[in-house]
């Protein structure tokens, strides 16, 4: 009996287990509509209250006319059985009487806790399209320049776009890969990209005040956000603002450095693109790309220092993210660096993957003097980059890792400028 109960036991353990890795491997990607909510009862979905506190019968109930109920008390949510990716969700919600707090949560991993590793997407009144990180997960505000506050909230983009109380109003949001889009009554209100958790389950919240939500369902998502291969040329600089750039530097900065921000680090005048060289930080492209010919110029208007091009920048943005730099260091253009624990092999040695890792250009430098605009030609083919600097070949590496991903262009020492830069196709045979 023993030997039976302990093989029991075992195979309970066996059967745990699976479950854990089954439900991360098995997050559903919709076909279709998928109506997660039935409008008669809790099919589909479990009920949690903070520490089993509280009646859950209480908390949520289903009324006559579809409608779910909430009284917004003891914290907690109602979460859906299943995990999902890559969808539009849709929902209705309304205060029936004071507005307070609320959230939905997507990307939901781990054990069911108040607040569970997630991306909240805010339901707060006047404030539905904040972000907030719980739970560690991570991610990049697309707006830089005080919008992420207190480390883990990122405050909507600008006037909230939310009905009266007891009307109702439309949330939909848009969870594709690690990016997520928040939009109220049909206004984008947020974006957030590299989520560190890209799916999982879906959470409604019970967080202070009553209110109800009707309509509840996901279907496809459109126009996801892979990283682009071009096939026509792509202007990344139309000459007269950062649009299609974010402008970054980290919100640490040294007390000295606070005068600086991201608008006098980074501006635009007569077609070029200027950058002050410090504090330490970068502008990267809003979008992802891949299999692509870079074309870029810099001059040094001063005495030159360090920059560098950022290739496939990956996870969220810091001073030095995981990626591959083309060196811009004064007479050092055309060096590999690798940046976070990338790799990259040179002359069939791996170089990387320690947090920092060089590999040397081929030839002597052949920049041009400070003043003077110097070219860099990159070509991304798959894993293998190239190095092009002022029309000679500097270096080449293969089975690059990160291989796709924004591309950044460096504030690191003092002041250069950028112009003329765009992406080609590459043409294969």
């Amino acid at each position: 009996m023993k030997r039976i109960v302990s093989l029991l036991a075992v195979m309970g353990v066996i059967v745990v287990l699976s479950g854990r890795v089954c439900s991360a491997a098995e997050a559903i990607e919709p076909g279709g509509k998928v109506v997660l909510f039935d409008g008669k009862s809790f099919d589909g979905w479990f009920r949690y209250l903070r520490e089993g506190r509280g009646n859950v019968d209480e908390t949520w109930a289903v009324k006559p006319g579809g409608i779910l109920t909430c009284t917004g008390q003891p914290a907690g949510y109602i979460r859906t059985a299943k995990a999902y990716k890559n969808y539009k969700l849709h929902f209705e919600y309304r205060w029936p009487r004071n507005p307070g707090n609320n959230g939905v949560l997507v990307h939901m991993v781990g054990e069911d806790r108040v607040w569970p590793k997630s991306l909240e997407c805010q339901g707060a009144y006047r404030n539905q399209g904040d972000f907030w990180e719980i739970g560690g997960l991570e991610f990049n505000e697309h707006k830089s320049g005080g919008h992420r506050v207190r480390g883990r909230r990122v405050i909507k983009y600008g006037e909230h776009n939310e009905k009266e109380p007891g009307q109702w109003n439309v949330y939909e949001v848009w969870c594709v890969g690690g990016t997520v889009r928040p939009y109220v009554n049909g206004k984008l209100m947020n974006e957030a990209s590299d989520c560190a958790v890209t799916e999982g389950k879906i959470c409604l919240q019970s967080e202070g005040a009553p209110i109800e939500f009707r309509n509840i369902y996901i279907e496809p998502a459109k126009d996801k956000p892979w990283p682009v291969k071009p096939v026509k040329k792509t202007v990344l600089f139309n000459g007269k603002d950062l649009d299609g750039w974010v402008r970054f530097i980290p919100d640490d900065k040294p007390d000295a450095d606070k005068k600086w921000t991201v608008d006098k680090v980074w501006s635009v005048r007569d077609g070029v693109i200027r950058c002050e060289g410090k504090p330490n930080g970068y502008i990267r492209t809003v979008d992802s790309y891949a299999d692509y010919k870079l074309h870029l110029e810099w001059r040094w208007p001063a005495e030159p220092t360090n920059s560098g091009v950022l290739l496939h920048r990956a996870g969220v943005d810091r001073v030095w993210p995981k990626c591959v730099e083309a060196q811009l260091m004064h007479e050092n253009a055309g060096d590999f660096w690798l940046l976070s624990h990338s790799t990259i092999v040179v002359d069939g040695k791996q170089i990387g993957p320690e947090q920092y890792a060089n590999g040397k250009k081929k030839h002597p430098s052949n920049e041009k003097p400070p003043g003077q605009w110097n070219t860099y030609d990159i070509t991304c083919d798959g894993k293998t980059v190239t190095l092009l600097v002022n029309g000679l070949l500097q270096n080449k590496g293969t089975d690059s890792n990160p291989s796709s991903g924004p591309i950044c262009l460096q504030s690191e020492g003092s002041p250069i400028e950028f112009r003329n830069i765009y992406l080609e196709p590459i043409h294969k045979r």
